[in-house]
């Protein structure tokens, strides 16, 4: 069994879009530091901004592979589900940001919808 190819298109394309929105919320997490360091546009501040767009155009050369390999009404979905997770997790985890019972059960509305469409 040649184990390199042993992972099908759909497989792979599911593992590029969990990179897409990795990427995306790693993105929108250099964002929110960036805001940390003030309004002006400062060296930190651009350096954190700089690093948001490199890592936005790393998930789109990611999404843009797993688009390869999935219809787009399936990759979307999985995509933004994943990247809204990843999100909400880094808020928590690294902003204290509150998490509450609304929160959770829209997430769980999104996560279910796209799960929906993949199935």
């Amino acid at each position: 069994l040649n184990r390199r190819n042993s992972m099908t298109p759909a497989i792979t394309g599911y593992l590029w879009c969990a990179l897409a929105a990795l990427a995306s919320a790693a993105a929108t997490f250099l964002i929110k530091l960036s805001n940390q360091h003030g309004v002006d546009w400062n060296l930190v501040r651009l350096a954190f901004l700089g690093g948001a767009g490199a890592t936005y155009a790393l998930g789109f050369v990611c999404y843009s592979v797993a688009l390869q390999k999935l219809d787009m009404s399936l990759a979307y979905p999985v995509m933004t589900g994943v990247a809204m997770l990843a999100v909400a997790a880094i808020g928590v985890a690294a902003l204290n940001e509150p998490l509450s019972v609304s929160k959770i059960a829209g997430m769980v509305l999104i996560v279910a919808g796209a799960f929906a469409l993949v199935g």
